[in-house]
């Protein structure tokens, strides 16, 4: 009798398994993510030399200039949960359709969102579709590229590559701005009347729309669907994957993507410490984009095409972070810090070891905030504050990869939600930024007002202190970690129990035959007998 359902799945050498695509191909699609996460980001920035224009031609004073800069981060904030809201009324679109049929959709949408505010000349019109591009920027991000999403399908088999991919997929939407500011300047010093830094940004993505076609499907259970379909076609109509079984419903949908973060940012310390920290880095960033053209421009007269030269300081620290982080984890492993360990010592496969790397760069944040305010009033040359990107810049990376790391490592399967909340977070944070810079400068000045945010990330180093000496404590304490672990332990126990099962059946099948072969060589000595 035909079973009920044939579950498809992948054999061990399947070629249609991403993991098992050739390093070239894996290469390909990586560096085709790298683009447009590079892309979608380049443009929050890139607007940010052209305020001088738009408070030319609109009359508008700093604080709404800036808005711009400010609408296109708030978009980071809300695409995501804009997203999550529609597949919930129309469907799962991305757990039904892979990968890729996010950046299909969001891609055309980021070229359509663009084309107002870069060719209509009305600053309400510009403000509203800036806000618009950031949220199809987001989606174009956040379905599944910012988590490593894709990357995590080719290289899921090997952590080594994996952890080297991922800091690749950190880096690359992280550094955009900064070469968004740097070009931006050297637009906006030739581009006439038109808003041209972001007409930039319009062509950039029309650019690389043709790679959206080239992305192939990763997400392993979609193909395996694929497969299934056609197998049905093929006349074996009890062919399924296991995810054409499993569907969500619309509760499960918004529960797991809005109800849970939003909880776990309210009662999950781990959480909340990470996301203060990763917001914080996140949203200086975007203070500087208002901070260094008063600095390197108006204070230390540098040409104006070359405003956006001093960012290259930060992008050099993220460089290194990248360089420098493999191997600072192997080291921190090794070592134990007095009085920040715990008596016991952390255990090196603990989530903690993976965080004590970032203890320095939590150091170096305030030394390069202090560095840079008090070197920033044209008194030595510019170089010195530019300089003081390179640390910040290191820091910033390492604390983006460190306190994520973290956080995936003490949720597991529910670390997706913490990230969806810490991005959320450091998004809302950080499209206030931009629009409050000028009145801290105008009021503080550039020493004080940088110094502002060196004394908050001075005050705030004993966060990932806590979590490397009570972070075993906390995880033990928290309701989702617990939870999470419960869920993992179940399903790997449940593996076990199925490969039990099949070599029970695989030794009974062998004493069958035993037998039968025992029987048939012992009847003829019964009839001579």
């Amino acid at each position: 009798m035909e079973a009920k359902y044939s579950i498809v799945t992948f054999s061990e050498n399947d070629p249609e398994d991403p993991k098992n695509w050739t390093p070239a191909r894996k290469k390909f699609v990586v560096s085709i993510l790298c683009a447009l996460s590079f892309c979608a980001v380049f443009g929050s920035s890139s607007y940010a030399p052209g305020e001088v224009q738009i408070r030319r031609l609109y009359g508008v004073n700093a604080d709404l200039s800036s808005l711009g800069l400010s609408l296109y981060v708030l978009g980071f904030a809300f695409g995501p949960l804009l997203s999550t809201i529609i597949d919930a009324c129309i469907g799962p679109l991305s757990e039904m359709k892979g990968r890729t049929l996010p950046y299909m959709i969001s891609w055309p949408l980021l070229a359509a969102a663009i084309a107002p505010s870069a060719w209509v000349e009305n600053f309400a019109v510009i403000l509203v579709f800036r806000f618009l591009t950031g949220c199809c920027a987001a989606c174009a991000l956040n379905k599944h590229f910012s988590g490593g999403g894709i990357i995590a399908d080719m290289y899921g088999s090997t952590p080594a590559t994996l952890a080297k991919g991922v800091l690749l997929a950190s880096f690359c939407p992280l550094s955009g701005p900064c070469f968004g500011s740097l070009v931006g300047f050297f637009v906006a010093a030739h581009s006439g009347r038109g808003l041209w830094v972001v007409r930039m940004h319009w062509f950039f993505v029309l650019a690389l729309w043709p790679l959206v076609l080239f992305l192939p499907e990763t997400h392993g259970p979609t193909i395996l669907k694929h497969r299934a379909k056609q197998m049905r076609k093929g006349g074996k109509t009890n062919a399924f994957a296991a995810h054409e079984l499993h569907t969500l419903t619309k509760r499960q949908i918004l529960a797991g993507h809005i109800g849970r973060p939003t909880a776990m940012l309210w009662s999950e310390p781990i959480n909340q410490g990470a996301a203060i920290w990763i917001s914080l880095a996140y949203s200086i960033i975007y203070f500087f984009f208002e901070a260094y053209p008063a600095v390197f421009i108006t204070q230390n007269k540098i040409p104006f095409q070359l405003g956006g030269l001093p960012f290259l300081g930060i992008t050099i620290g993220m460089v290194i972070t990248m360089l420098m982080y493999p191997a600072s984890i192997k080291i921190s492993k090794k070592i134990q810090i007095p009085f920040i360990d715990p008596p016991t010592g952390t255990p090196p496969d603990s989530p903690e070891a993976l965080l004590k790397v970032v203890l320095l760069a939590c150091v170096l944040m305030p030394v390069s905030l202090f560095w840079f305010a008090w070197t920033s009033k044209g008194t030595v040359h510019w170089i010195f504050p530019a300089l003081a990107g390179i640390p910040f810049g290191y820091s910033m990376l390492c604390i983006f990869y460190s306190f994520s790391g973290y956080t995936a490592r003490t949720y597991t399967i529910y670390a997706s939600s913490a990230q969806a909340c810490n991005t959320f977070t450091r998004s809302l944070i950080a499209a206030i930024f931009p629009v409050v810079a000028h009145s801290i400068i105008g009021n503080l000045g550039t020493d004080w007002g940088v110094s502002l945010f060196g004394f908050l990330s001075l005050g705030l180093i004993p966060i990932p202190i806590i979590f490397v000496r009570y972070g075993a404590v906390l995880r033990k304490r928290s309701r989702f970690a617990q939870e999470a672990e419960g869920i993992v332990r179940k399903m790997r126990a449940e593996v076990v129990n199925d490969n039990m099962d099949e070599k029970a059946s695989e030794s009974d099948a062998q004493d069958s035959t035993s037998a039968d072969e025992t029987d048939k060589t012992s009847e003829p000595n019964k009839q001579t007998v």
